[in-house]
């Protein structure tokens, strides 16, 4: 390299140097000023977040059985609860000053790598710094200040005072903040008395509460457990033979609480958790940041609830849910549960309880009416051939029977006329959520996730209301510091026509007084459909939606059921107990002006499966009212119009008189004489009838025709024809036909 070419590369190297050392600076300056304001106050990390609280909506505070924070000295805590949070979350944690830079760098390289913020590389003590005083905000601007009090942290306090206050300030899911609130409702037990094992599930949780708690899924927090264990025995902090023992421990959730406690506590994780999402702020800030949150819980529609669900032959080895809510506002008056999962992410099968949805209400809008005719019989839907109950088929049905039957076949022929897509989204109008991969099976409950308890709930408040749907909700409204942030403001809003919201209701009545939910049939108004999924070997989910005028509530039974477990059994006996105490409405389900009973020919229905409205000649024993929208009300029925032959004659022959007509292909028609005697009865389809009767006797003669039905329901009836004898040779009251005439003719 010549003498330039050296010089060049000197300056070059000058210059960057200078430029580095401009841009530390900068970034020295930067982190100075986004980081002036931030610094430990003086036992900052020691003062108690100021706990939320709760109203029910007449304004009565929801006395919680725990506190959302209770501190407890480390000397309190299992070393074993430590020693997994060390493990897991930072391995250094005792060598380190707040800052593990050895992690921060290959956190850094794995997120160049991955190409997004895949690694945050945080200490214990950064952690607490952002749990007891920052926010969750991702940002460099965050990490900075966190850095910052980390620094200050591990200046001020020991090890043992920082592992203290993190795991004081924990947030654990379920509305459980701090270790102490976590081991008391996970385990049953004081964090002084946990096990290796349950040390190692409490470590799991926090990265992803909903995920990895127990009582969401047993199966993800052993998963966890497991790496959490394999960390602590590979760092020294087990031996071997106590890693293999903690790793046959399974999970059981610890007896509940105070049953007058523990409803309270279900509704308000369940408020707490979408006041929260309401807000745009995590759970644990919503627990922990003082806000006045009013719900629409009322007691006296939750102890009726609880007390219902204790009875002791309306239990099972499974599970159950109850969940209820005021059909004019969508406000969620009670609900108690065995799912420690929220009621709007838990999502189970729901069996025959979508077919309103799916299948009847997308007809009744084509216009069907409760009263069409359908064919109940085996059938293959482009190779999906489902099976009816115990494969029973009945053949030709009206919609009406197959809901009070849940009748599989005609729901599923139903939305397959619709179209699989068009049924879907129809039904997503209630707020029923369906998987991409959901098909013609979702008719019967055979959907990729399922639906959750406040879909179906709301789902089913539309129809109390007829055809206009609210959202169902937990909270009436939010403040803080005497501001409103939040107030619910009911907006309903028609998906449906009010005509067939209330033919399905017709309909779900029905199903109540006789139908698979007939165990609610000593109530009124009450509506209701049931539903059951699972195989020859047991039932897995029962359900029972029924709603009044003034309440919707689904009931549902879950996990390892008896195949008696139906959805017309204990979910229906369960949902009766409860409206037992409940106030009755003061009115019923309100036809719309567009509703109008009107009777059908019954004759024409049960014979050749059309549904049309009784005409002037149908008689009266063949008349059966029905209900219908007006816009899709039948044609007029003529089947009994002009039953009579209009070829009926009688004639003079030779010595004798000749009866003659066309039998009809629909009636029998019957010959009488004057005194009502019947001389003869043609069959329908006998054609042309010819008939020859002895002249005999003196005065007047006469025949009528008859038709009847197959049944014997006389139809009509013709005017006498009439003739003259003056023939004395004999009497005319032995007179009789000697002979037949005409095709099908008998001697």
């Amino acid at each position: 390299m010549n003498m330039r070419a050296k010089k060049v590369v000197k300056i070059i190297a000058i210059v960057l140097l200078i430029s580095l050392v401009f841009i530390i600076l900068g970034g020295i300056i930067g982190i100075f000023i986004i980081t002036k304001d931030i610094n430990l106050g003086k036992n900052e990390l020691f003062v108690s977040a100021r706990a939320s609280s709760f109203y029910s909506v007449t304004g009565e505070e929801l006395k919680l059985p725990a506190e959302y924070k209770i501190t407890v000295p480390i000397e309190e805590i299992s070393p074993y609860i430590v020693h997994a949070f060390v493990a897991l979350e930072d391995k250094r944690f005792y060598v380190h000053h707040g800052l593990d830079y050895k992690r921060i760098a290959g956190a850094l390289v794995n997120n160049i790598k991955a190409g997004y913020l895949k690694e945050g590389g945080s200490t214990i003590t950064q952690q607490l710094a952002k749990n007891a005083i920052l926010s969750n905000e991702k940002s460099i601007v965050r990490k900075l200040k966190e850095a910052k009090l980390a620094k200050q942290i591990e200046k001020r306090y020991s090890k043992d005072e920082i592992m203290e206050m993190y795991l004081n300030t924990i947030y654990f899911g379920h509305s459980l903040y701090g270790i102490r609130a976590a081991t008391e409702r996970l385990f049953g037990k004081k964090p002084s008395e946990v096990t290796l094992s349950e040390a190692a599930i409490l470590a799991g949780i926090v990265k992803n509460p909903k995920k990895n708690s127990p009582l969401n899924s047993p199966e993800n927090a052993l998963k966890r457990r497991d790496l959490v264990l394999k960390l602590m025995n590979e760092q020294g902090y087990i031996d071997e033979n106590e890693y293999e023992l903690a790793l046959k421990e399974g999970y059981t959730e610890p007896s509940p609480r105070a049953e007058s406690s523990s409803y309270l506590l279900k509704y308000a994780e369940s408020a707490a958790e979408e006041a929260a999402k309401l807000l745009g702020i995590s759970e644990k800030a919503l627990l922990t940041g003082g806000y006045t949150v009013t719900t629409y819980f009322a007691d006296d529609v939750q102890k009726p609830v609880s007390a219902a669900r204790k009875i002791k032959n309306l239990k099972v080895n499974g599970s159950s849910s109850v969940i209820i809510c005021d059909n004019l506002t969508g406000g969620i008056l009670a609900y108690d549960s065995d799912v420690s999962y929220s009621p709007t992410e838990f999502r189970r099968s729901p069996g025959s309880t979508l077919k309103p949805f799916l299948s009847y209400l997308p007809a009744l809008e084509r216009g069907y009416s409760p009263y069409s005719p359908i064919l109940d019989e085996k059938t293959d839907f482009d190779g999906y051939s489902p099976d009816n109950y115990r494969n029973y088929y009945s053949g030709w049905s009206s919609l009406n029977d197959a809901v009070m039957s849940s009748q599989n076949i005609p729901a599923v022929k139903l939305c397959h006329e619709t179209g699989v897509e068009e049924a879907k989204a129809f039904a997503e109008r209630f707020g029923l959520k369906f998987h991409v991969k959901d098909a013609l099976p979702a008719v019967l409950g055979g959907m990729t996730e399922g639906v959750t308890y406040l879909e179906l709930l709301g789902a089913y408040s539309a129809l109390a209301r007829g055809g206009l749907y609210t959202e169902p909700t937990f909270i009436k409204s939010i403040e803080k510091d005497g501001k409103l942030l939040y107030s619910h403001k009911p907006e309903a809003r028609r998906i449906v026509s009010e005509e067939s919201a209330y033919l399905m209701t017709y309909m779900l009545e029905n199903t109540a007084k006789s139908g698979t939910a007939k165990k609610l049939s000593k109530l009124h108004p009450i509506a209701a459909k049931t539903g059951t999924t699972g195989t020859e070997k047991g039932n897995s989910d029962a359900w029972c939606a029924a709603y009044t005028p003034d309440y919707s509530v689904i009931t549902h039974y879950f996990g390892a059921l008896n195949v008696e477990v139906t959805g017309g059994g204990l979910p229906t006996m369960l949902t009766a107990k409860i409206f037992e105490n409940l106030p009755a409405s003061e009115s019923s389900f309100s036809a719309p002006d567009g509703i109008i009973y009107a009777d059908i020919d019954e004759y024409l229905y049960k014979t050749e499966h059309v549904l049309k409205l009784a005409g002037e000649s149908t008689p009266f024993e063949y008349r059966k009212s029905a209900v219908f929208s007006e816009q899709n009300l039948p044609a007029n029925s003529d089947y009994f119009d002009n039953a009579l032959p209009t070829d009926f004659s009688l004639k003079r022959g030779d010595g004798e008189l000749i009866v003659s007509f066309t039998a009809d292909d629909r009636f029998y028609i019957s010959v009488r004489d004057l005194q009502g005697t019947e001389l003869y009865r043609a069959a329908p389809r006998q054609n042309f009838v010819e008939l020859a009767v002895p002249e005999y006797g003196f005065g007047v003669i006469g025949y009528t025709l008859s038709a009847y039905t197959s049944d014997g329901v006389l139809v009509a009836e013709s005017n006498p024809k009439i003739a003259f004898i003056f023939n004395s040779a004999g009497n005319s009251r032995h007179r009789k036909f000697h002979s037949f005439f005409g095709k099908n003719a008998k001697q």
